[in-house]
């Protein structure tokens, strides 16, 4: 059965084929769905696993867990904990309060998550904000002043400043040169780490490269490391 709102109502507990809203819905209780689509105002307190796509345009609010195949999310979303089991993109500004996980998560904008990050692949640009562990087997990572982590784990960490300081055609560093955009509370941990405006007490790789702009304690690697003179490194050892 499928259901489609185009003024206002509610999405009871149930099982249904496909979900289009594009005024505004309210989910009361757990939805399962093949596919889903919102393109207006979404809130409730359920749950919303979705079999196959879930996309949302407009404004989301659950407090619950979604879950989907893949994700495409503009505009602003807010959830309790979001997954998508093959590919997750974002855009806009993102809000999880718990967990945040996929295979290929692609993110733009602004997003914050509570908890942990989990993903074959991550790749951010803005604003990124994450309370926990973000550990992927590749991530890619062009924050913005403000970013901050817990920690970063995995098989290859690449952190980019992004050229915001160029303005008008005039080049201004502002978020390169010596100032560190991005602030990872704990340790960076990978096989590969290349580092550009990060502040962090403590790297560890097999190659690792600290690029300008950051400010690292102490850096651990067990076959090479190469500092740039724009970086400060209050210790390096050799495992």
């Amino acid at each position: 059965m499928d259901m489609k709102f185009s003024g206002s109502g509610v999405l009871g507990t149930g099982e249904y084929e496909e979900v289009r809203i594009s005024g505004s819905a309210r989910i009361d209780g757990s939805v399962r769905c093949s596919k889903f689509t919102c393109a207006g105002s979404l809130t409730g307190e359920g749950e919303l696993d979705c079999r196959g796509e879930f996309r949302s345009s407009g404004s989301t609010h659950l407090n619950g867990t979604i879950r989907a195949d893949s994700a495409v999310v503009g505009g602003s979303l807010h959830c309790g904990t979001l997954c998508g089991d093959r590919e997750l993109q974002l855009s806009g500004s993102a809000h999880v309060e718990k967990k945040l996980s996929g295979g290929d998560i692609r993110a733009s904008g602004s997003l914050e998550v509570g908890g942990d990050i989990e993903a074959e692949s991550f790749r951010g640009s803005g604003r990124l904000v994450c309370e926990g562990l973000l550990n992927a087997e590749t991530a890619e990572i062009s924050p913005v002043v403000g970013s901050s982590v817990g920690a970063i784990g995995g098989g290859s960490v690449r952190i980019k400043s992004r050229p915001e300081g160029h303005l008008f055609g005039f080049g201004f560093p502002w978020s390169g040169g010596e100032r560190s955009v991005l602030t990872v509370r704990e340790s960076i941990e990978a096989d590969e780490v290349e580092l550009e405006s990060t502040a962090c007490p403590l790297v560890s790789g097999r190659r690792v490269v600290v690029g300008p702009g950051c400010r690292i304690d102490v850096v651990r690697y067990s076959e090479s490391v190469e500092v740039h003179p724009l970086a400060r490194v209050g210790r390096q050892e050799k495992t």
